[in-house]
Parts: structure tokens; C-alpha cells; sequence
């Protein structure tokens, strides 16, 4: 326990120094108001909650309760996220990819709420995104027509890449076999969510 929260503690330092070099301010946190659709300003905000997850996937990833909780908030954000895209974004790839990540982040949903039901696991989900994905779907929100696409996109390539780090690391050394399963079940879909994200990447600079 001591050598995670040294390891998440060391990240964060560094997650946030990372944001204070973008700009000549340090850059507030993910889950800050933001009174302005200014893409620095989200950008820098949505930069330091993806270095910030990604400790946070490595240090989540080996016990049940980590991957429990990493798991079910990823999915909850990736929906919210999506439904906002699918409503907003006026690019139809983009538009076609929201609608693939609701529907595959809610059979991942029900996934896990079917192992936790059965006892297989001593674990409880939350209910509610934390303060950290909620930022970003602020973000989103606020984020102006003209910038959506890329918001949405630069997002979602974080965001999965953290999620695969989450399910791989637990899928090799997670501490319950059936939740194990599950992430390693689900992994080679993150990965293709990631590869697609990565794709729209690309098209959207």
C-alpha cells in the first residue's frame, strides 16, 4: 500500500508539472468550473487528467476494488461522453464511434454488474463518475461547435489508453480470477476502441 501511494503521489507531482509547462499558468484541475469554451483551457485541463488516470490505471490494476471502481467509472464516462458526441459532434465517423462506445461500454457494464451479482467478487461499484471524468465531460459540454471534434477525440484517445492499461494490468495481475477473466475478455475491445480513437486522431488536427 505504502509503494502505491508512493507511485500515485510521485505521478500526480508530475501530471500536474506536466500541465503547468502548457501554458504560462499552472493549468487547473480537471474538474474545475470553466467559465470559457477556450480549447487551451479544457486542453490543458483534459491533459492532466489523462497523465493523472494513467497512474492511476497502473496503481487500480492488481487489486479487486481498484479495478472494480476503475472499470465501472471508465464505462460511465465513456457513456456519458458518447451521448454528448452523438448529440453534438457533426463529423458521422465520429458520430458512428459514440454510438459503437455506448453500445460496447454498456454490455461492459452489464458484464460487470453480472459477476458482482453472483458474489464471484467482494466488491461494490460506484454509481456516480468522480470528480476527474466528470471534468471531462464538462469539457465536452462547454467545449464550441468548432473544437468539439478534437475535444471529444483527444479525450477518448486517453481515456482508452488508460482503460487498457487498467484491464491488461489486472487481467495479468488482478487478485480474483473471475474479474481476471472479464479483463481479459474485454481488453482486445478497448484496445480497438483505442486503435479507431487514435485513427479519428489523425483526421481531426
Amino acid at each position: 500500500m505504502r509503494t502505491h501511494n508512493l507511485v500515485l503521489t510521485t505521478g500526480l507531482a508530475a501530471a500536474l508539472a506536466m500541465a503547468g509547462c502548457t501554458k504560462p499558468n499552472p493549468a487547473p484541475a480537471a474538474n474545475d468550473q470553466v467559465t470559457t469554451a477556450n480549447p487551451a483551457v479544457t486542453g490543458a485541463q483534459d491533459a492532466t487528467a489523462g497523465a493523472v488516470g494513467a497512474v492511476a490505471a497502473t496503481a487500480g490494476a492488481t487489486t479487486t476494488a481498484g479495478f472494480v471502481t476503475g472499470a465501472a467509472v471508465s464505462d460511465m464516462y465513456e457513456i456519458a461522453a458518447a451521448q454528448i458526441a452523438r448529440q453534438k459532434s457533426t463529423t458521422p465517423a465520429i458520430k458512428t464511434f459514440a454510438a459503437k462506445m455506448v453500445h460496447d461500454h454498456s454490455a461492459s457494464t452489464a458484464a460487470l454488474k453480472k459477476i458482482l451479482a453472483s458474489g464471484a467478487a467482494n466488491a461494490t461499484a460506484p454509481t456516480a463518475m468522480d470528480a476527474r471524468r466528470q471534468g471531462l465531460v464538462d469539457n465536452l459540454n462547454k467545449a464550441a461547435p468548432g473544437d468539439f471534434d478534437k475535444t471529444y477525440v483527444d479525450q477518448q484517445v486517453a481515456a482508452h489508453d488508460e482503460a487498457l492499461t487498467l484491464f491488461k494490468g489486472f487481467a495479468d495481475h488482478g487478485d480474483n480470477d473471475a474479474l481476471k477473466a472479464f479483463a481479459a475478455q474485454t481488453a482486445p475491445t478497448i484496445q480497438s476502441h483505442l486503435d479507431m480513437a487514435k485513427q479519428m486522431s489523425g483526421d481531426t488536427k
